[in-house]
């Protein structure tokens, strides 16, 4: 509402009476077998976590005076198994040894149901998009990477080459081409540790490992071709400049870059990543009784401890930049008066 001094009201929002609940009912059945007097550990477990109505928020016209409302669609509907292995090689806690080694295991897989063209607005927008690669179907993964097949990089013209669903090849990027190139789910992770206590010294050792996902590698895609005249001012990929496509470089996997074309998403940048990280190391000691005596306490012990120490992955990118991640130590000592 407007008046001579200008605007009173402004309509933020519009309410929804239909609108509920996110709800999710989770289903779990496992077991868990113990063999070889305690030595070998075995937990098993299948679940299905289901989302029902899923919470959306669509964007509207701006003729309607907002930009977007909302409201329930679909349904997700998760599927996984997680399998846990712990075998103790060293077994003796009466003498206080103990040698642990685990393996844990995921696997998931989840799709989406009832949406119909609920979210036809979100894939339009994901289409038009430049980082854009969820689409929101039924049957389809919502971790999935949508994009357009790439050829390559013709070595005559140095422009890309894509394939199209009928698989005929063109140069034109048409959206209507897009198909599932990945999934950012792995199809296997977990986490592999061992533990080691001897006489109140003990060390604990953790690695997280992700097998079978693909990651659309968005350092290679904003930083090598997607760059403006402002942008080869700042931080650049130097593959921009030894990799591109010329004419003394007609094999080259970028293009000939320019600064006023943008490259579009395709599976040219669309990479298989498998990785294992060094997550967690620690290392103490629980000082014996009679020595803890003489210092007049009942208990002390030391502790270090290490997170993130390494990451070896298959996919070169960027790590930390937009997004910091830390490498943590700390040290601590407990003592009980």
């Amino acid at each position: 509402m407007t008046n001579i001094f200008g605007t009173g009201v402004i309509l933020n929002q519009l309410g929804n009476p239909d609108l509920a609940w996110q709800e999710t009912v989770n289903y779990n059945v496992g077991t868990d077998v113990t063999v070889w007097g305690n030595r070998v550990n075995v937990t098993f477990d299948y679940y299905v976590k289901i989302t029902d109505p899923l919470l959306a928020i669509i964007t509207t016209p701006g003729s309607m005076g907002i930009t977007s409302v909302t409201m329930n669609a679909g349904q997700q509907k998760t599927n996984g198994v997680e399998l846990t292995l712990k075998v103790s090689p060293v077994y003796r806690p009466h003498d206080r040894i103990n040698w642990n080694i685990s393996l844990n295991g995921t696997h998931a897989k989840a799709k989406y149901a009832k949406i119909g063209n609920a979210f036809s607005s979100l894939n339009n927008e994901g289409r038009a998009s430049l980082s854009g690669m969820t689409r929101y179907y039924d049957g389809g993964s919502p971790t999935a990477i949508w994009g357009v097949r790439s050829a390559g990089i013709d070595p005559a013209t140095g422009k890309e080459l894509f394939i199209k669903k009928d698989g005929t090849y063109s140069f034109s990027y048409d959206v209507n081409d897009e198909v599932v190139l990945g999934d950012t789910e792995p199809k296997l992770e977990g986490v592999i540790g061992t533990t080691f206590y001897y006489k109140g010294l003990s060390v604990g050792c953790y690695f997280r490992y992700s097998l079978g996902a693909q990651i659309f590698n968005s350092a290679l895609f904003q930083k090598v071709e997607n760059i403006g005249t402002a942008d080869v001012f700042n931080n650049q990929d130097k593959r921009a400049l030894y990799d591109r496509w010329s004419p003394n470089n007609t094999e080259a996997y970028f293009k000939g870059i320019s600064l006023t074309q943008k490259t579009d998403k395709s599976s040219r940048f669309v990479m298989d990543e498998n990785y294992i990280s060094g997550e967690s190391f620690s290392i103490g000691y629980e000082f014996t009784q009679s020595f803890v005596r003489k210092l007049g306490l009942s208990a002390l012990s030391v502790q270090a401890n290490m997170n993130d120490a390494f990451r070896i992955s298959s996919v070169k990118n960027e790590r930390g930049i937009d997004y910091p991640f830390a490498r943590t130590i700390s040290f601590s000592v407990a003592a009980t008066f």
